[in-house]
């Protein structure tokens, strides 16, 4: 790398993406201390309680699967009143929200 050049000019970014890319690197800057003043505290709550976090990551993988499989199969035509499989989708999404809620409220 050349020692002269300027990281800004070398990416060849516009006038209003240097701008946003300043504020958010500043952003991350006065945020950082905070951040890693909390990282004992994060930690200390996945080691009491790393059940809890499982279940909620396991829970957070299957939303992410069910929102991509009901619109791909709506985008192949499948009828959302008659297909089951969709009707089994909104119902296991339905559910998971529900378990969700009252672990929160718990």
């Amino acid at each position: 790398m050349i020692p002269e050049r300027n990281l800004m000019a070398a990416c060849a970014l516009e006038h209003e993406q240097k701008l946003s890319w300043i504020a958010t690197i500043n952003d991350m800057m006065t945020e950082g201390p905070m951040m890693i003043l909390r990282l004992p505290k994060i930690r200390q709550a996945n080691i009491a309680h790393p059940e809890s976090l499982r279940w909620y990551s396991g829970r957070k993988r299957e939303m992410e699967m069910l929102g991509l499989i009901c619109p791909n199969r709506i985008a192949f035509g499948f009828d959302v009143e008659t297909d089951v499989i969709i009707q089994a989708l909104d119902r296991r999404i339905t559910e998971i929200v529900r378990e969700v809620s009252m672990k929160m409220i718990m």
